[in-house]
């Protein structure tokens, strides 16, 4: 439920919250603008929401969060090294996606007010890398693996879910090869958090970027 129920509610209620707050008339002259506009905080909230089911789900199940979210202190450097290797893997990949497809289309983010960017790129990021990997790597991923029994049908079925949650664009398939890329590393490693801080910077970075070219 839990890995359909985000992409139902971001592509239903997103769009039908939006409008009722700008009008449908003026929402329909440019969905994607107003969507940019308003749409970081809805999924802020989404993004809480879901975390919080997983974390629900969690409890009612008997699990032990801590195992999930992995040990910190055991072996930093390898942590250190997931963090930062996700980041650079993450913006060689969009980089590689850019030059096949060409380049993203900043003028959506560039034409948004400085408040909005600024969301995206502290108190935004923060709350996806944290809550988005929590929800999909932490919960989804655990739970497919214990009906399938097999890991990388596991990741490939929550990596695909996890773009769907980011919309019906080219976007989605970024993101659904960064879910393929965490969930492989999380299948391997276990460790949740220095997933959490690689899917933070790299967000924080990446609407940076986009922002400033």
């Amino acid at each position: 439920m839990l890995g359909l129920l985000p992409i139902v509610v971001n592509a239903i209620f997103t769009p039908m919250i939006i409008g009722a707050l700008v009008g449908f008339r003026e929402f329909v002259k440019n969905p994607v603008y107003h969507v940019f506009l308003y749409g970081p905080y809805l999924w802020s909230i989404y993004d809480v929401v879901f975390a919080y089911l997983a974390f629900v789900f969690f409890k009612s199940e008997g699990e032990n969060i801590r195992e999930t979210l992995g040990r910190v202190g055991d072996k930093p450097l390898l942590s250190i090294t997931i963090a930062i290797g996700l980041v650079v893997m993450c913006m060689s990949l969009s980089y590689g996606l850019s030059l096949v497809f060409g380049g993203y289309d900043t003028s959506i983010l560039k034409a948004l007010p400085l408040r909005v960017v600024l969301y995206l790129v502290t108190i935004g990021s923060i709350i996806a890398g944290v809550c988005e990997e929590f929800t999909w790597r932490g919960y989804l991923l655990t739970r497919l693996e214990k009906l399938t029994s097999k890991t990388v049908v596991t990741v490939f079925i929550q990596a695909v879910l996890f773009g769907f949650y980011h919309g019906f664009t080219m976007h989605a398939l970024s993101t659904m090869i960064f879910g393929l890329i965490t969930g492989l590393i999380y299948a391997k490693s276990r460790r949740l958090i220095p997933l959490m801080i690689g899917h933070w910077l790299n967000n924080a970075i990446g609407f940076s970027i986009a922002y400033l070219t």
